[in-house]
């Protein structure tokens, strides 16, 4: 059966220790996206989550596909107010936000409105089926930025840009993505947990690998 390839795929989780070379290199060779993590409690303190400063430098320096995502007090600032403390970089510099939240009270069409006035799309998650919205893309995600693989990944609705993500890796992506593809023509898929290495920092080469396994060899 033909299934279709995801139009993009989100690395989630850029740090401290990633070299910009290397980002600029795979997004020369494959369609990524990349994801920087922004947290109140987190940001500087967990590797996943750098220093402001340096999200600046590389979004002001680095010209690629960016998308921050707002997780704890970022995410709630969003939903609460209407507003964020990072109007100004999120405006300026990326193309699409994720709120990361399990806030029943997070409706779809708000989000969706205060991402268009940044000329930002908005992005918000689900652990179930994909519900049928077209002000928002929707990424399902169970895991949670766990690692867990789901036991099965639900159908695409038409009317939302669907993602998947949940324990992806280099070594069963290319399985994962036989099976996606089959319930959905459009998609993306987004990995954290699975491109790091030992030591929890953002490891390139398994980029590289998962890229390879989703598309082949570069041009």
């Amino acid at each position: 059966m033909k299934h279709h390839k995801p139009e993009f795929i989100t690395f989630t989780g850029v740090d401290e220790t990633t070299d910009p070379a290397g980002l600029v290199q795979l997004a020369d060779d494959y369609p990524v996206e990349w994801g920087l993590l922004f947290s109140p409690k987190r940001q500087g303190n967990e590797l996943r989550y750098p220093r402001l400063s340096t999200i600046w430098w590389l979004v002001e320096e680095l010209p690629l596909r960016w998308a921050a995502h707002l997780c704890g007090g970022d995410a709630r600032e969003v939903i609460e107010t209407n507003g964020s403390q990072h109007d100004r970089i999120l405006t300026a510099h990326f193309q699409r936000c994720q709120i990361n939240t399990a806030d029943p009270h997070a409706r779809p069409s708000n989000i969706g409105n205060w991402a268009a006035i940044r000329d930002l799309r908005a992005v918000l998650q689900c652990r179930g089926e994909f519900p049928k919205v077209a002000s928002v893309d929707v990424l399902f995600d169970a895991s949670g930025g766990r690692g867990i693989v789901p036991s099965d990944w639900p159908e695409a609705v038409n009317t939302t840009f669907c993602g998947y993500a949940g324990g992806l890796r280099p070594d069963n992506v290319d399985m994962a993505v036989a099976i996606m593809g089959t319930r959905a023509t459009r998609y993306w898929i987004d990995m954290e947990s699975g491109v790091r290495d030992d030591g929890d920092r953002f490891d390139l080469a398994k980029c590289r690998a998962v890229c390879e396994a989703v598309y082949g060899a570069p041009a």
